[in-house]
This record gives structure tokens, sequence and C-alpha cells, in this order.
């Protein structure tokens, strides 16, 4: 685990009074390390940090002599004991999402059987908030029965209370009868546009829904978390990721209707205008549609930028997911077998052109949501198009995980950037091949191949899709294991990034993709930010446990 430190004399600063003219000296602080990451490299040699005003404005090497000299002269902070890394950046995360559902919904990502799923119901029969239950992080392909529990099960424990429990990937969820009941959905309903309604072989709805389109049916109905709500959320998420050595978070707001996009700003605006958000927020707004473009254009410019937060621009969401095999390809899924099913795209690729096309002219940054080949090529077209009329932003593709060598090319000559999950080999690596297959596997999350063509990769965790705790995410990176083991040889081989290639992930290419040039580097005018790590990962070995038992510690200097 990892030790995070946050030197902040902006908001709380160590004073001493002249006893002679009365005036406060603000006193530099001093934090000393031996092993440390700046950013781009590994370095062994007694170095310090000098803070003045939340900003490192010197660093230089030193010896013993230069060390106690420094002790007399401000606040010193020895570190030669610890690995030090610059502030870890989340460059895809959830964040405010993420943290909804940590104080108010009920986490099923331990579940392993329907029996373990009707107990964690029963065990919290108490989590009801706003008259409804709801849940997150529930995995078919961990579970002994290798699907979800339909709405008959749930109506096992409540028959009268609306249930809703979305899959890890945030792409479907399921629900029981009352839900359904209270969203007006029958038999006789049809599926929306770009959005699936789970059916029994008699056409009545199994509670499972698929995509934004289909589970806002059921999340439109669903009680509001108000500002208050929101900003306690916050503050324990911040708490938590804090707690697990991340300083920056490029927060990605909702996947539909489970976050207000107005209270997430406000309350966001709120925390850091009173000095009370404790991360670094890179904040984005999904555009769902061409009709919610010009509302998101507006919103953007209600947000207060300062030193805790950041526009970080605009989402888009080109296609679905490979577990619910929604994810917009160009050749057929494994399974069901003999089946014609490549997936699909969210818009209709003229509204998404239109879309893209206004949101480029506001010169903010765009990511864009892209799991299959062909969601990515159509991506890079439009992308294309809008840059040969001079209209461009800049812009990056999010998880891509299906890339070939001529996509590559493309995605170096256009200069776009890659917003990559790598802890997804260990959650979902094997569900991943069991739905496209071994052939299609062998070309997912090339991180290696990517950097070594100089394109800017960075790592984040897509909570609450995979745990925010960046652990997992690099020790991914470097060993590339699925959680079973048993498609491990699809994904190792040739893709391990070394340690300092996975570092940069999480640090200096992110602070490219987030666009925030003072996170991310242990250098001159950037923020101190540190994380303070008990370990060099690099001596830990290749068992995951010996990572996730890394003491950690967190600390803000006010």
């Amino acid at each position: 685990m990892i030790f995070l430190l946050i030197v902040n004399t902006r908001t709380a600063q160590l004073r001493a009074c002249s006893e002679l003219n009365n005036e406060v000296k603000i006193m530099d602080k001093y934090v000393i390390t031996r092993k440390y990451f700046d950013g781009y490299s590994i370095h062994n040699s007694d170095h310090v940090f000098v803070i003045k005003n939340g900003i490192i404005s010197e660093n230089y090497d030193m010896n013993e002599g230069s060390i106690k000299y420094l002790k007399g002269r401000g606040q010193v902070l020895d570190l030669r004991n610890k690995f030090v890394t610059p502030g870890l950046i989340d460059s895809h995360n959830h964040f405010t999402l993420t943290s909804l559902k940590l104080k108010y919904q009920v986490n099923f990502a331990g579940v392993r059987s329907f029996p373990e799923f009707i107990e964690l119901l029963e065990n919290n029969r108490n989590k009801i908030i706003h008259d409804w239950f709801q849940g997150y992080a529930i995995n078919e392909y961990d579970m002994e029965e290798k699907q979800l529990p339909d709405r008959l099960v749930i109506d096992g424990v409540f028959p009268d209370i609306p249930v809703f429990i979305t899959q890890m990937t945030e792409h479907y969820a399921v629900c029981n009868s009352r839900a359904l009941e209270l969203a007006g959905i029958t038999k006789n309903t049809e599926s929306p546009p770009n959005g699936k309604i789970g059916r029994y072989e008699n056409g009545e709805p199994n509670g499972i829904l698929y995509e934004a389109n289909a589970m806002d049916l059921v999340k439109k109905i669903i009680p509001e978390y108000n500002v208050d709500d929101y900003i306690t959320a916050i503050k324990l998420g911040a708490e938590q990721y804090k707690d697990n050595g991340i300083s920056t978070v490029k927060d990605m707001g909702g996947t539909g209707n489970d976050v207000n996009e107005e209270i997430r700003v406000a309350a966001l605006n709120k925390l850091s205008e009173e000095g009370n958000l404790e991360l670094r927020i890179a904040l984005v707004l999904p555009v769902y549609s061409v009709k919610d473009v010009k509302g998101k254009i507006q919103l953007w410019k209600q947000v207060h930028e300062n030193d805790r937060l950041k526009f970080s621009g605009f989402k888009m969401f080109m296609d679905g997911s490979i577990l619910s095999r929604t994810a917009w390809m160009r050749n057929n899924y494994a399974k069901p077998e003999n089946t014609e099913n490549k997936g699909i795209p969210l818009w209709d690729i003229e509204n998404f052109r239109n879309a893209l096309e206004i949101l480029s002219q506001t010169g903010q940054h765009i990511s864009i949501h892209t799991i299959g080949d062909r969601a990515i090529v159509t991506a890079l077209d439009v992308i294309e198009d809008i840059k040969s009329h001079g209209k461009s932003s800049t812009y990056t593709l999010v998880h891509c995980y299906k890339l070939d060598k001529d996509i590559i090319r493309r995605i170096k000559e256009m200069e776009v950037g890659v917003e990559t999950q790598l802890a997804f080999i260990h959650f979902i690596g094997d569900g991943l091949t069991e739905n496209i297959g071994k052939n299609q596997s062998k070309c997912l999350f090339p991180a290696k191949t990517l950097m070594m063509n100089n394109i800017p990769v960075s790592n984040g965790s897509d909570s609450p899709v995979t745990p925010f705790n960046p652990i997992y995410g690099l020790y991914s990176s470097i060993f590339r294991k699925t959680y079973t083991g048993k498609h491990t040889e699809i994904y190792n081989g040739k893709e391990e990034l070394t340690m300092e290639e996975t570092l940069k992930t999480y640090t200096s290419q992110s602070s490219l993709t987030i666009e925030w040039d003072k996170v991310g580097i242990l250098g001159n005018n950037h923020f101190s930010d540190f994380s303070v790590w008990d370990n060099t990962p690099s001596d830990l070995g290749n068992k995951l446990d010996s990572w996730l038992n890394m003491k950690i510690n967190a600390i803000s200097l006010h």
C-alpha cells in the first residue's frame, strides 16, 4: 500500500511572528528523500524538495551536513527510509459516483454464488435510502452460476422494496419486480434505442437492463441525493482515496441518471471554495446526446476552478462493454456460439459527429469511451474529419481495449492519447476472453506497444468498475495476470510494463491526459503532492498479496 502526503501551505501555514516589526514569516518545508521517482525515472541519492506555499520551489541533491543545517531552518520531513513518488493520479475514475456508492449503497464485489448474493441482501435489509435498496459491483463471471440473479431471486428477499444493483462494469444492472413495476416496464415495453431490456423466453422482463438508455428507465425514478448528501459522500470518498495514495482524480461523472451533474458541480464548488476538498479533482462532464451538448457547455462555465478543482473537458460514450456484449466490434462475439452479434454503437453516428464537432469548438479536451475495435476506428474517423476542417480540440480514447497495428499507427499520427485501466486484466481479463475468444483477445491492452510509439498512456481504475486502490493497476501493468489465471497466457509475454513505465502512467503521463501540468511530477513549480511508500514495489516480487499488504499511512500538513 501507499503513504500519501499532501503538503499544503496555501491553506494552513507554519508561521513565526517577528518581535521586531510584527511581520509574519512563512517557514519553508523540506522533504528529504533517498530513493524516489520524479515522474520520469527512479533516483537513488539524498535529495531535498523545498516547499513554499504548497509548491516545490527548489529541489537538489545534498549531503548529511546539509540535512543537519536544514533542520534548523524550517520543518523537515525525512523520508530517506521510504520510496517516494509524485502524488498518484487516477486518470479515469467516476469519483463522485464511487463516493455515493461507498456511502449509500451495498458492495456486491465479493459475491461468488446465488446463496451468497441472497445472504448479502438479507444482511443489509436496513440499507434502504430514500425507500430504495441499491447496490453495485456484482460480477456474474466470478459466480458459480456464471449468470446474474434475476428479478425473481431478488423478490424472495425484497418483494415490496424496489431494488437496483449495477453489474461491475456499470453497463448493465439487475432489478426486482417492484422496481420494474414502478418504472412501468412490462412485457409490452419495447427496448429503448441503444439499450436492451432482458427477457425470459415468454417475453416477460427478467430484471436485467443493458446500457444507459435501458437502465435509465429505472434510474430516473430513483429519488436523487441532495447536495448535502453529495458533500458527505465526497468527503468520505476523498478520505479513502487519500488513504490509498491518490492525490488527484479525473472525475468522469456519472454513466446516465446515476449522478445529477448540476448537484455534483455545486457540491465540488462548495467544498473546494471552503478549503474542504482533500483531493485535487479534474472534473469532466459526460455528454449523452446532441440535445445534451448545450447544457453541458453551460454547466462547464459554472465550475469554479482553483488549486483543488479544475475543469478537464467532456466525455462521450461510443459503445458499451464486452462483458455485456455491447462493445462495438468488427467481428462476432464468441458467445453465444453461432450468434450474429458485433455489439452496438450508443450513438447514431451522424449525431455523434455533430456533437463532437460542437464540443471540439470549445477547445476543451474530449475523452471518448471506445472499447470495441469498430468503435475505436469510427471515433478516429470522426476525429480525423473534424481535424481536417480545422475545428479540432485534444482527444483521448478511453478503455481502448482492442488495438491492432493499423489502429495504433493512426492513434500516433493523429496525436490522440489513451486512457487505459490495466487493472481490468486482473479483474475481468478471463471474462473478456470468454466473450470474444482467444484470437481476438491477443491484441487487448497493448500498453507497451503504445508507449514504445510515444503515445501518451495514462492509467486509472474506472472505479467503481474496479477498486480505486492503485495497487491493482500497478500490479496488473507489470505482471498482467488474470484473477483465476485461466487466460493469463493471453495477456502476458510482451506487453508488460517496467516499474518506471508503470509509474509514469500514474504520474507524468496522466498529467498530460488531464491537462494539469502542476501535478504528477516532483519538480520546481509543481504542487507538493507526494506518495510515500513503505517499500519499493520492485522489491515485492510477483505475488499480489505481498503488494496489497504494503502498509499505508496518509497525512496532510495544514
